[in-house]
Order: C-alpha cells, then structure tokens, then sequence
C-alpha cells in the first residue's frame, strides 16, 4: 500500500533550529523504518534567505524538489517545481536560499545526512569510494492544462538505462488516469504540486507526497475538482557500486580551445569550444585562460580538481 502523506498532515513536524547563516526548518513527509535503513525518508527543508548549505555529498541517491520560493544549487538558478537528481556520492552545491525557499528531499534508502566537503574525513571518504560514477542535473517539469483526460511529460535529462526516470502529469478535475510503472525502479515518488489527489475516499490537497513500492505497481490518480498536477520519480534499480559507467570516448583533443576538462568530484565539464558565455568565459577559452578564481558551477570545487578528459 503506498505511504501517502499531505502537509496538512505532516506540518505537526516541523522543527526549527538556528544554523550559522539564519533559521531553518525541517518537516517530515515520510519516516524510514527505525529498524530498517532500506525504507523510504521524505522530508522538507525550509530557511530563511542567505541561508547556506555548504557542498556536500551523500552516501544514496535522492531527488529534490523546489516547492517555494528561489534560490541557487551550486551557480544555478533554481525556481518553483524544479528537480535536482544526485547519483550517490556526487557533490553538490553551496546552496542558497532565496527569499522563502523550500524544498524536498526524497530518497528510496535512509541516509546518515550530508557529508561536506571542507571536512578532510569525508573528501578522503570521497576519494576512496570504488567505481564511483558521479552524476547531477536539473531539469524543469512541463505541465500541460488538460481540460479532459491526463496529459504526462518525460524528463530528457533526469534518466537512465538503470530505470531512473522522471516525469511530469497533468490530470483533468474528476478525471482518472494512471501513474508511470514503477516496476523497473527502486522505488516511486509522486509529489503532489497543484490540485489535488483522492485515494481511498480521502483528498490529498498540495503539497503531498507518495510513496509506491516497485511491487505496488502502478498508482491510480484521480484529480480532484481543480484538476492534478504532479511529479512521478523513479529511482534507478542499480545500486551506485552496480552501475555500468559511460562508455570512454576514444580521443583526446591536446590543441588548446578544444580540449575538454572535467571535475573529478563531481563530473561537471568544461568543454573550450563552448566555453561559458553565461560567466564571461568566450567559446574557445583555453584552460589556462579561465579565471583562477573560476570553480566549479555545481560543486564548487577549484580549478585544481579539474583534468583533462578523453573526447570524440
């Protein structure tokens, strides 16, 4: 039976507590079994602006979810009902709050919370992890008014060939429709955004979150009178030490202005043909040539981490 739980209901939770750079709060959605680490933990974060989290990693996957207000993930933008994925031990971040940011936290496994990177302990941590494959990416939901019927979305980048996939569902008011499969997957979130969910003669009004097992198999949602708008996340069945990573490309470009750098920690690429425009780095910028004061756009890591990368 899927764990459903809305915030009118989880709110009796919430927590606040002082942290270096302002208040923050902390509400729970879905609890992991205290004798099991292999259940589900859901939970929202809350803080006031100029809040900081500092770059970090965890040891599962997760999704996260900006549900309110602004602010930035590393040196991206962030906004209203967008998704962050971050494989296991991927870092990420600092992230910034803007004004009355919140957001989601969801994983398919408990975890020991985030493990920063400033601390000599977790980077050695880090650099000791096997066959790690660190990957990241945000991606925006297209919601579709649907005046009859349901009309579904799938991510281009939040996916792989493991059964990570996410997707974005609009439900007429009173209509029926059903869920992508979670089958494939390690578990299946659904975030509940705009309208309304009615399961089992019970109204789930946003925000809510949901919880279907893989065995569950495919959730039946019926809007409510204002119709449905909501999020399906699938995590990927492998775990991280399981996956196959991308095949090596062959080649390496040495001239300068085509070569292409990647983070070590968190994989992020600078490609010199591209450049940065967005950050005053021209297309065909050399290495050499960017700012030594230039890090990393989603883990902040320095120049330092980055090497040179095989091409096609």
């Amino acid at each position: 039976m899927p764990q459903i739980t809305a915030y009118e209901d989880a709110k009796a939770t919430r927590k606040e507590r002082q942290v270096p750079t302002g208040t923050a709060w902390r509400t729970n959605f879905i609890d992991p079994d205290p004798q099991n680490a292999a259940t589900p933990q859901a939970f929202l974060v809350e803080g006031t602006s100029g809040r900081v989290i500092k770059p970090h990693f965890h040891d599962y996957d997760q999704y996260q979810v900006i549900v309110s207000g602004d602010g930035l993930m590393g040196k991206h933008q962030l906004t209203v009902n967008a998704v962050h994925y971050s494989r296991a031990h991927t870092p990420y971040g600092p992230i910034l709050f803007g004004e009355g940011m919140g957001f989601l936290t969801l994983r398919a496994v408990k975890d020991g919370g985030a493990q920063y990177l400033d601390d000599p302990e977790n980077r050695a941590k880090l650099d000791a992890v096997n066959n790690r494959h660190p990957f990241q990416v945000t991606e925006a939901p297209q919601f579709k008014a649907v005046t009859s019927g349901a009309a579904i979305h799938d991510f281009s980048e939040i996916k792989d060939e493991q059964g990570l996939s996410s997707h974005s569902m609009s439900v007429a008011p009173n209509a029926r429709a059903m869920a992508p499969d979670p089958s494939d997957s390690n578990g299946q979130y659904l975030i509940v955004v705009r309208g309304s969910l009615i399961y089992q003669g019970k109204e789930y009004k946003a925000l809510t979150v949901a919880f279907v097992k893989p065995e569950e198999g495919r959730l039946e949602l019926t809007a409510g009178a204002e119709g449905l708008d909501v999020l399906v996340l699938n995590f990927p069945r492998a775990s991280a030490g399981a996956r196959v990573a991308a095949a090596a490309p062959q080649v390496a470009k040495s001239a300068p202005g085509t070569r292409v750098w990647q983070c070590a920690l968190c994989a992020f690429v600078y490609d010199e043909a591209q450049g940065m425009p967005d950050e005053g780095i021209a297309p065909g910028t050399p290495w050499e040539d960017v700012p030594e004061t230039w890090y990393c756009p989603d883990c902040s890591a320095s120049k330092s981490e980055f090497q040179m990368t095989l091409v096609s």
